[in-house]
């Protein structure tokens, strides 16, 4: 997947440099990804919420971050719309 605003992981890495490993790792596996519909994503990460929109809600590093995105499936896009920590 074409991964676009990846500036917004980079600015919460800089506020939460623990956070950066699991961030980097999420992204890397986002840009080798081909997925073409939801249930794709849902294979490969079990505990992802997806809306009828296709906006991803994506839980990583033990449930402590959260990565909110819009799936365009149609273009191979993935946009980052919201990182932070999940409560």
């Amino acid at each position: 997947m074409q991964v676009i605003r990846q500036d917004r992981l980079a600015d919460f890495s800089e506020r939460y440099a623990e956070k950066r490993i699991a961030l980097q790792c999420w992204l890397a596996e986002a840009k080798k990804a081909s997925w073409q519909c939801a249930d794709d994503i849902l294979k490969d990460y079990k505990g992802v919420k997806v809306s009828e929109t296709d906006e991803v809600t994506f839980i990583m590093d033990s449930g402590t971050v959260k990565v909110v995105t819009k799936a365009i499936f149609r273009k191979n896009i993935l946009r980052i719309d919201e990182v932070g920590l999940s409560v």
